[in-house]
């Protein structure tokens, strides 16, 4: 599914603001409430989300701090989980395998640069509450709303790229060289 990053952000805010309406109705201390129902609620998100390759997909964690990758090679479908901090990503090293080629970036608060080739057909999907996205120098904001960048000609290309970025807050530089 596309967009299942605002549909898991959505269903995030609409329940915590119900139950703040609620702690706020009958006198509730709400964080007792929202802080153990949060935990819960990424628990099961880390058991039960859907994986890229199955059982063993590839998968990148980091809790606070920067990544920086310069993946060389055929690159292969990745998740990089990053809560708070900086991820750089430069691609222009890399072979595109035939088909579609997904990187998918979690977070809470992050920076995220891209650098690709300029021949790259990509296609972004990026979901949080704020996005400030700059695309080749074009710059897209969201607030609430996804930001979508698709290179024309996507859909046809042999090789493709997606980047599907689901975070709270999160700042993308997209650049081809």
């Amino acid at each position: 599914m596309k967009n299942r990053g605002i549909l898991v952000l959505a269903v995030i805010l609409i329940v915590s603001g119900i139950m703040l309406l609620l702690s706020s109705l009958f006198h509730i201390d709400s964080w007792a409430i929202c802080f153990p129902t949060i935990l819960i609620l990424l628990g099961l998100f880390a058991i039960f989300r859907p994986k890229l390759q199955g059982e063993y997909s590839d998968i990148e964690f980091t809790l606070l701090g920067d990544m920086r990758r310069r993946p060389t090679g055929v690159l292969q479908s990745k998740e990089y989980w990053l809560i708070v901090g900086d991820l750089d990503m430069d691609l222009t090293s890399v072979e595109l395998p035939v088909g579609e080629t997904t990187l998918r970036m979690v977070g809470f608060v992050g920076d995220l640069n891209f650098m690709l080739p300029a021949s790259t057909a990509v296609s972004m999907t990026a979901g949080a509450i704020a996005v400030d996205a700059k695309i080749d120098g074009r710059k897209q904001e969201g607030v609430f709303t996804p930001v979508n960048y698709e290179t024309p000609g996507y859909a046809q290309a042999e090789r493709r790229l997606r980047l599907d970025i689901s975070m709270f807050v999160a700042d993308i530089d997209l650049r081809s060289l």
